[in-house]
């Protein structure tokens, strides 16, 4: 499957899937922090891990979610360590810039971030159910935080491509930056198969 190339229907497919998902986790994701939340259309592309693990040598945080049921692999969030910061501070009640945001990474920042992104990536799931017409759910996130390629080479040892989805998140004035969701190869052609076969259908009944 590491061999197949995507096609530009495929591409996009993933690109709508993933724009209406994120938009659902950033409504989530407002509440949460009590903050107006903004999210880009996403940039979708095919990625080589050997070559991306060589742009990505500093220190993320890294949130990964299993779907344990209607697809089969999972979803990586990658975050820079002072936007995991700001949003464990909005989550503690502070304005993003308190004493949290301020203290090294931790286990209390990571608990929380996890949390926010457990809620934000469920509401994705949710969204995906309606969008490929199955039940889609995902397990508790795990979320560490360490050097990227380090990261993507002792997480996937047998990927050698992602699916990878690139876009804007602004938290009010708290924070303006890239945040990047990986997919393992094979569910990025999961998804884009099922969606598009629903897709497909849906023109035949017209």
């Amino acid at each position: 499957m590491s061999n197949y190339v995507f096609s530009e229907m495929e591409i996009d497919a993933i690109g709508e899937i993933s724009n209406i998902c994120l938009g659902g986790s950033a409504s989530t994701l407002s509440m949460l922090v009590r903050q107006t939340v903004e999210i880009t259309p996403p940039n979708v592309e095919i990625v080589e891990k050997s070559e991306y693990t060589k742009n990505v040598s500093s220190k993320k945080v890294f949130v990964k979610v299993d779907y344990v049921e209607g697809v089969q692999g999972c979803s990586i969030l990658m975050l820079e360590e002072h936007d995991a910061k700001a949003i464990a501070d909005l989550m503690m009640g502070s304005d993003g810039h308190g004493m949290f945001a301020q203290m090294e990474l931790g286990e209390m920042h990571l608990s929380a971030v996890s949390e926010a992104m457990n809620q934000m990536m469920g509401s994705a799931a949710t969204s995906m159910s309606v969008m490929l017409e199955r039940k889609t759910d995902i397990s508790t996130p795990d979320t560490k935080f360490m050097e990227g390629g380090q990261y993507i080479a002792c997480e996937f040892p047998d990927d050698d491509k992602f699916v990878k989805v690139k876009f804007h998140m602004k938290i009010g004035d708290i924070m303006d930056s890239p945040v990047i969701q990986l997919y393992p190869h094979d569910l990025g052609k999961a998804i884009s198969d099922l969606f598009l076969i629903k897709k497909a259908k849906e023109k035949e009944k017209k």
